[in-house]
């Protein structure tokens, strides 16, 4: 999912960040084990904290 993200932005010099959370561990399909509710609650309070240092991030020369 997130590789051909990369590759299309690595394609076009466009910086790409990819932030997942693990909803499911690996294994048999139990989809009443999943825990997406949490896995949203986690992405949800790490961009929080991420935003911040994304606004004041200044692409360095190449």
């Amino acid at each position: 999912e997130g590789f051909g993200v990369a590759e299309a932005a690595a394609a076009h010099g466009v910086p790409v960040l990819e932030l997942r959370a693990v909803s499911n561990p690996v294994g048999p399909r139990d989809r009443a084990a999943w825990r997406i509710g949490e896995a949203l609650a986690a992405l949800t309070d790490a961009v929080g904290k991420l935003a911040p240092v994304l606004e004041s991030w200044k692409p360095h020369e190449r």
